[in-house]
């Protein structure tokens, strides 16, 4: 991608695929700063990837993956400084999640990709991811799922286990 001058577009907004460029020291001091703010929430204000934190999960995502094409093989892993952390009292965690000690299960929903939820036993799935669905729409598979923040979920469902920072 060329360099611009500024002064077409001194944002780096891109009106195609509604994206802006953003410097990656940036977007992480922002991310560190939101996780120190959301620690001083009352408990259960949020969601574990809903609303604010799927974003800023999202844009973790970002930082991990220009970090790891930055530093190439010494990469050692995600920041998780900037994911949120099952300790955390702001947050509410789903049931069976692998963080929480269960085993993700995959599923297969027609038109949406795969996902993974933590308790296959709901009448009505819910994914890591946010997403749900009915039993009869979708089924069981082996594997990974497709959905990219379900299986970052899965991925770090061992780095974040419950009393871990």
């Amino acid at each position: 991608m060329p360099k611009e001058t500024g002064s077409e577009n001194p944002y780096g907004y891109d009106p195609e695929t509604t994206t802006v460029r953003v410097g990656q020291h940036d977007l992480a001091r922002l991310l560190l700063m939101f996780r120190l703010v959301m620690r001083e929430q009352r408990p259960g204000r949020w969601r574990h990837m809903d609303d604010f934190d799927l974003s800023f999960e999202r844009l973790a995502d970002a930082v991990d993956a220009s970090s790891q094409i930055r530093y190439g093989k010494r990469w050692t892993g995600p920041d998780l400084r900037m994911r949120c952390t099952t300790p955390e009292a702001a947050y509410i965690w789903p049931k069976g999640a692998p963080y929480d000690g269960g085993t993700p299960v995959v599923w297969n929903v027609p038109g949406y990709g795969s996902h993974a939820t933590g308790d296959p036993e709901r009448s009505r799935p819910k994914a890591l991811c946010g997403f749900s669905w009915s039993k009869q729409e979708g089924h069981v598979v082996d594997g990974l799922p497709d959905c990219r923040e379900c299986l970052r979920e899965v991925q770090l469902g061992a780095e974040r286990s419950r009393g871990r920072w």
